[in-house]
């Protein structure tokens, strides 16, 4: 594996939670055994991972603190022992959003962002107090969690989900509204705009029938048509374009 990698790779003491997108209430624990810009790896007990399959995860350092959202598909698994292996590759597209992600994930160490994505694997972060380089020198972590990605809260019967649409602040920079248009308001964004927070994000929930999938996307200012990058997938429509989808 370590010859195939392209960026460097951190031990971190992080901390887990993970569960499968499609249908799964709870959040399972695991340790992350390794980091870098493209994915991590997962040690989890009690726990069978399904190659190829979508989680949703929660990583944050041990012991508390700040926390960052992010999803990503298995792309390979191993048993061993009680435990079961796996690594999983980011659904990050944009480079931006992925620096955003990876700063809060590492803001108990000094490592900058950018050495995140160079191939140069015998960094370690210099020590400014003077000593020997040390690759986790901690530093103060910045306020706020990240929650990128569509957020899915399932009631107790499993019937219905409330899933959160985020459309982010680097997609929608001056614009005056965005609403979002789907199979679940007939493709009609009047029917449902969404709230812009004041870190200029635009959000909506919507409660939606489970065990299904639902096209969507979001207009912006009644003019500008864009896809969620989190989506689940993406499906062709008869406009010569794409749709996102989102399955609950």
């Amino acid at each position: 594996m370590k010859s195939r990698r392209r960026y460097k790779r951190f031990d971190c003491p992080f901390a887990v939670k993970f569960r499968p997108t499609y249908g799964a209430k709870d959040y399972f624990s695991g340790s992350a055994m390794d980091l870098s810009c493209e994915g991590l790896g997962i040690s989890a007990r009690d726990f069978r991972f399904i190659l190829y399959e979508n989680l949703e995860l929660v990583i944050g350092p041990d012991g508390g603190g700040d926390t960052a959202s992010v999803f990503g598909d298995i792309v390979w698994k191993k048993q061993e022992g009680k435990g079961c292996l796996a690594g999983i590759n980011f659904r990050m597209k944009d480079r931006g959003i992925q620096e955003a992600i990876l700063g809060g994930i590492f803001a108990r160490s000094n490592i900058p962002v950018d050495y995140l994505y160079s191939p140069d694997p015998d960094y370690s972060a210099p020590d400014k107090t003077g000593g020997q380089p040390a690759a986790y020198a901690p530093v103060s972590a910045p306020k706020g969690i990240y929650r990128l990605g569509l957020i899915r809260k399932y009631d107790h019967s499993g019937a219905k989900c409330t899933v959160t649409f985020r459309l982010l602040r680097d997609m929608a920079r001056n614009v005056r509204n965005v609403a979002i248009a789907g199979d679940f308001n007939d493709w009609d964004p009047s029917r449902s705009f969404m709230t812009r927070l004041e870190n200029g994000d635009f959000v909506i929930s919507i409660e939606l029938g489970t065990n299904r999938e639902y096209r969507f996307r979001y207009l912006i200012d009644g003019k500008l048509w864009v896809n969620d990058p989190y989506a689940d997938k993406f499906v062709r429509n008869g406009r010569g374009t794409k749709d996102s989808v989102v399955i609950v």
